[in-house]
């Protein structure tokens, strides 16, 4: 489009006057706001809303860039009244980027009128109106340098911002991206990146947003405006303006919530109907009588369902393993037999192997369940404390002082509170928890509430327990259910379903290592003693004026605190004599297992002291526990001030933080440490020539066998065993090793449903370099293999790698052979955090993704959000790390060979669930590429390739062949 064009069902006038008029005007209409201290104006009850969206040739506001089009819809009376839209020529070139990005060309705007000429215009257009854009900071200060820069004052009126507006008011979406707004609410987006589309479709959110701001309830307008000057421009009057007309209408709080202590919170309403049991069906024709109306019929997923309630009833069978390839539907092929299961025989335990595959089954199975089945069930979720929210110290928080951001995220959680049920924090889908205020807020466990609270009886921790005793479906994640096994369990009286099984290992590895920090807990100890004793700012002292503590009470804390203080250098100096200083040093890092003769020798040389620190644990606990509930008493009566609030707030915050650093204390009580199974392992590690280097102490067990069964699975009546992954051709012994099985449990594997011979295609590549031998070499040829391959082909692509550092380099390599002029490069550890790059890697089409890690499993990416899958070196774990030491040497130990028995099929379980990213669906179709050469050349290479599905085809090529193989692939 070029020119100006002004669609609008009403008149809309055009002023075309000198630069002195808005001078004029402008002098005269200037209002200082000063409370706020905010750009803009005032913004009257009913405005003309003026939404805005400008593309331009960068973001840079120095000067250097300029407008290319500039759209403006109005919006009045809850309805849409105007749109004037404009190409703009800017005069210079318009980068590649961009070009890309909005698909505006030189020739789009050759023709189209200069800024300068359409300045007046703008000018006029926008006075009397509030300025609304999706990122205002943006387009309302570019579009007043472009006004200044050709002579006219800066706008001064008032704005609203559609992002922060759709943070408060939707706060559980996963991103605040125009385009996801716009496809999560069904308004329809011809154009992103177009500023005509944009534009619209920020005016059609605003509507809806406005919307929802009058379905607020009048408290929580309330809330919402005493903060709303830490909200963009004048964002906050959005509220405030429907608030004054809610107070004198007098509306009373919704049924459907309840007040508690000031917050508002959805009621927790449980079902009290009495369940009715319901005949499973086994037949197809009663499944589909059932489930055609909400599922695709699939053979393999209802012979799944019939295995898994056959194995839940049967008395005789307590484990079992079920292979469920992907795009089977597993999880409804066990969700639904185990729901039938739990009406007669009582809860079912559902594991799976993360909190976000936790909130995944919650959010999207849960509900698609109770419209399935035809009885009701309840299914409750438990997690670890610290992913719920502490409705006690938030309430405090919000009386202290904030930053904007974090005001702004305290202004979600208020409205998300009306929503959840549960107080899960990662409802909220937030790609990090990094702003303090989660550190402040998150749950500790219920020894941290104070019965005397306001919020005791509204704890969603509490109401999680309490719900998990009636539920049917009790949802979980792999870490907590190896530490609750015992409670979960109930003494063999419910069933448990692992799903994702071959993560279960890892994670119970993970979850049973255990740190003691010396050189942490003496700074703990310092900063609390100097918190105490302080001269110059608010301690003790003054605190016991204000008759809070008692002198005895003030003596023993610090006296308590300072014994610890005291006693954990000394035990330091002991442990860095007796096994580092006596050790040749060759590398940065110094890190060894410990003989446990030998450690246990210090243990009981320096017994004393140990016991006295357990001890001193024990009484800071209670110390520490008495001061909270003190404090919240005191609090609520208002016997302290303000200073005595704060000084105690952070006083009891670092008293929990010395508290949790000596959790793990007890693993040094002999008693323990004789316990100890020869699958244990005490280390010790320190940082070397590095100045406050920490001195750690792990204790961890190094592999599950004898773990597994006793500590977890003894705990339940029957045990099933879920996963895409759960066998390997020529090594059926491995996976059963990991999960601690016997080696005649039973294991069903399901036929596929996918048609790999038409759907895929696997490259092995015969002549790269050898990376054992030269990695320069390698790094070099992966950079040039790479670039050449994005350079031919159009789709999204991944490429996975083993390192950090190989990430770093090939990025490097990419980045000057010019690859992220045309494509989205998104690398780990570079471009921002995982979850980033994944939510990135789905919204963009020609990205490009380089992970390691957690990016070879767990990532659904269908249909054309993955076609191209490039390994660039087998996945082999470095056989140096403690761990690894540890675990082959047992194997070893045992006479039997650590490679073929453990490193290799770890490599290809490995290589399996890397390419079981590339197909998820029936109507994918993708390309792996393996360039690392051992897969052919090796003599393990047959065992490797063994893991691909018998019907892919598989072709081992030269790299010159590559281009050639890809395009034919994709002209079939």
């Amino acid at each position: 489009m070029s020119g100006l064009t002004i669609k609008s069902s009403a008149h809309i006038q055009v002023f075309h006057t000198d630069c002195h008029m808005y001078e004029k005007k402008c002098f005269c209409d200037r209002i200082a706001i000063r409370e706020c201290e905010k750009v803009g104006g005032t913004m009257s009850p009913a405005p003309m809303y003026a939404v805005v969206d400008i593309e331009t040739t960068g973001t840079a506001m120095d000067g250097s860039n300029r407008i290319i089009q500039f759209s403006c819809v109005l919006v009045k009376d809850k309805k849409i009244a105007n749109v004037f839209s404009t190409m703009v020529n800017p005069v210079m070139k318009i980068p590649e980027e961009v070009q890309q990005l909005t698909g505006i060309t030189a020739r789009d705007v050759r023709k189209a009128p200069l800024f300068d000429d359409l300045a007046a215009t703008i000018y006029e257009l926008l006075q009397g109106t509030v300025f609304v854009a999706h990122n205002i900071n943006f387009d309302y200060r570019f579009l007043n340098r472009e006004l200044e820069r050709c002579g006219y004052p800066a706008l001064e009126i008032a704005g609203v911002d559609t992002v922060q507006l759709s943070q408060i008011l939707l706060p559980t979406l996963p991103s605040y991206r125009l385009a996801y707004l716009g496809r999560y609410l069904n308004i329809v987006h011809a154009h992103p990146h177009h500023a005509d589309s944009d534009a619209m479709v920020t005016a059609q959110l605003l509507l809806f947003l406005l919307k929802q701001i009058e379905n607020l309830p009048v408290h929580l307008l309330a809330q919402i405006c005493r903060y709303k000057n830490a909200l963009l421009f004048q964002t906050g009057e959005c509220f405030a303006n429907v608030l004054k007309r809610k107070q004198r209408l007098g509306e009373p709080v919704p049924d459907y919530l309840q007040n508690a202590a000031g917050i508002l919170l959805r009621r927790n309403e449980r079902s009290m109907q009495k369940r009715q049991t319901s005949v499973f069906p086994v037949s197809d024709k009663d499944k589909k009588k059932l489930f055609l109306h909400f599922l695709d019929w699939r053979k393999a997923q209802s012979e799944m369902m019939n295995q898994v309630y056959g194995f839940l009833k049967d008395d005789l069978l307590q484990r079992v393993i079920v292979e469920a390839p992907t795009g089977l539907g597993k999880t409804l092929g066990y969700m639904i037999p185990a729901a039938y299961a739990a009406q007669k025989r009582g809860s079912v335990v559902i594991s799976t192997a993360t909190t976000a595959l936790q909130t995944q089954l919650v959010e999207q199975v849960i509900p698609l369940l109770k419209q399935i089945l035809p009885f009701e069930f309840e299914a409750a979720v438990l997690k670890g404390s610290r992913n719920y929210l502490d409705l006690e110290k938030f309430a405090r928080s919000l009386k202290q002082v904030q930053s904007a951001q974090t005001r702004l995220l305290q202004l979600r959680l208020l409205v998300w509170l009306t929503i959840t049920k549960t107080g899960d924090l990662t409802e909220l889908h937030l790609t990090k928890y990094q702003n303090p205020l989660f550190d402040e807020i998150r749950h500790h466990g219920p020894v941290s509430l104070d019965s005397n609270s306001p919020f005791f009886e509204f704890d969603f921790v509490q109401r999680q327990q309490l719900l998990v005793k009636s539920a049917d479906l009790i949802i979980t994640n792999h870490a907590y259910l190896v530490r609750h096994a015992t409670e979960l369990g109930e003494l063999q009286k419910r069933d448990l379903i692992v799903d994702e099984a071959q993560h279960l290992g890892s994670i119970a590895l993970k979850a049973n290592r255990d740190v003691i920090d010396f050189d942490e807990l003496k700074i703990i100890c310092d900063n609390l003693l100097v918190k105490m004793e302080s001269h110059v700012s608010f301690s003790l002292q003054e605190v016991q004026t204000q008759q809070f503590l008692t002198t005895a009470e003030k003596q023993e804390l610090l006296r308590t605190v300072r014994l610890v203080d005291q006693r954990i250098p000394q035990l330091r100096a002991k442990l860095f004599e007796r096994f580092v200083n006596a050790a040749p040093f060759t590398t940065v890092f110094y890190e060894e297992t410990l003989r446990l003769s030998k450690f246990l020798g210090f243990v009981k040389e320096n017994l004393g002291d140990i016991k006295q620190i357990s001890k001193t644990r024990a009484r800071l606990t209670q110390i520490f526990s008495k001061l909270e509930q003190r404090f919240a008493e005191y609090r609520n009566e208002g016997r302290l001030d303000k200073a005595a609030e704060i000084f105690l707030f952070e006083l009891t915050e670092q008293g929990q933080s010395l508290l949790e650093a000596l959790k793990s204390w007890e693993r040094l009580s002999l008693t323990e440490l004789e316990k100890l199974s020869d699958e244990m392992l005490v280390s010790i590690s320190l940082p070397l020539n590095q100045a406050g280097a920490h001195l750690r102490l792990q204790f961890s067990i190094f592999r599950t066998k004898n773990f597994l069964e006793p500590v977890v699975y003894a705990n339940f009546r029957h045990v099933l065993f879920v996963g895409a992954s759960l066998r390997l051709p020529g090594s059926p012994r491995y996976m059963l090793d990991q999960l601690d099985l016997d080696y005649d449990t039973q294991l069903i594997h399901l036929d596929g449903v996918f048609d790999y011979g038409k759907q895929a295609l696997a490259l092995l590549v015969a002549d790269a370099p050898d990376i054992s031998r030269n990695v320069d070499e390698y790094t070099k040829y992966i950079g040039k293999t790479l670039t050449k391959i994005l350079a031919h082909s159009a789709k999204r692509i991944m490429v996975l790698f083993n390192s950090l550092a190989m990430i770093q380099k090939v990025y490097e390599q990419l980045k000057k052979n010019g690859v992220n002029d045309k494509r989205v490069l998104l690398a780990q550890g570079i471009t921002g955090s995982n979850e980033k790059i994944i939510k990135s890697f789905k919204l963009e089409p020609n990205a490009v993704l380089l992970g390691s890690g957690a990016f070879w499993e767990g990532i659904d990416l269908p249909k054309d959000k993955l076609e191209l899958l490039v390994i660039t070196r087998l996945p082999f774990q470095p056989p140096d790390t403690l761990l690894n030491r540890a675990k082959y040497s047992a194997i070893e130990h045992e006479g039997r060979n650590s490679f073929t028995e453990l490193a290799l099929p770890e490599t290809m379980m490995r290589l399996k669930q890397g390419f079981g990213r590339l197909i998820r669906t029936p109507t994918d179709r993708g390309v792996l590429i393996v360039l690392d050469s051992r897969v052919v050349s090796r003599t393990y290479g047959p065992k490797l390739r063994s893991v691909f599905p018998a019907e892919l085809p598989v072709k081992m090529i030269t790299t010159a062949e590559i281009e050639e193989y890809l395009s034919n692939f994709w002209k079939k």
